[in-house]
């Protein structure tokens, strides 16, 4: 059999974030499940209409959810019907980050909704992943070349490669219920990590023994 190294090569390259993620949560308990629907339905306008003045395009934004449901208190054996929860859940996809500190100051203080995010994310297309891709092949073939020299080889070609996609997520920043102030709330996109990392079997070369 050949003798072989098999190395994992990776690489972190920071760069800021194209594209924020926020979902919208617009939720309300009533006696029934019209009062309920109704009450989501009105704030959710009102939220579409929020969307619109922002600048923020349809096509950045879906409905990811609508439930209507019955909601109980369990104490002491017995059930106790509290309400009917009604609720709309909306994503909202960002390119332009100047609007995000607004939409959340201003959806939470107008409209009393959950906000989850913003959700920082790289995308696809960015070159900082073909970078990063070729700085783990080039620590790959780094890391091969040192176990070659350690044991008296030289190091070949490669035999087999394969891409390790268990990269870590992007950081997440929560706000949840009222904004306490009218100001926008202050959001930074910051750098985050692209991680990239390969997995490399090369083949080792050792010269030929000396005849005696």
């Amino acid at each position: 059999m050949p003798a072989t190294v098999k190395v994992r090569g990776e690489a972190a390259i920071r760069a800021e974030p194209d594209d924020a993620l926020v979902m919208i949560t617009v939720t309300a308990l009533e006696a029934t499940p019209g009062a309920a629907l109704s009450d989501v339905s009105e704030r959710s306008n009102a939220l579409v209409a929020m969307l619109d003045r922002l600048g923020i395009a349809r096509a950045d934004r879906s409905t990811a959810g609508v439930t209507v449901h019955e909601e109980f208190d369990y104490e002491a054996g017995s059930r106790r019907s509290l309400g009917h929860r009604a609720v709309n859940q909306v994503s909202v996809r960002l390119t332009d980050h100047e609007p995000i500190g607004q939409l959340i100051t201003e959806a939470t203080e107008q409209l009393s909704v959950r906000i989850d995010g913003p959700r920082w994310e790289i995308a696809p297309s960015n070159p900082v992943r073909l970078q990063a891709a070729r700085e783990a092949a080039a620590d790959a073939q780094r890391r091969a070349r040192a176990f070659a020299q350690g044991v008296g080889a030289r190091l070949g070609r490669p035999l087999e490669l394969s891409e390790d996609e268990d990269h870590p997520r992007p950081r997440r920043m929560h706000a949840v219920g009222r904004a306490a102030a009218a100001d926008p709330l202050p959001v930074e996109p910051g750098e985050h990590e692209v991680v990239a990392s390969i997995n490399v079997t090369f083949a080792l070369e050792f010269d030929d023994p000396q005849p005696a």
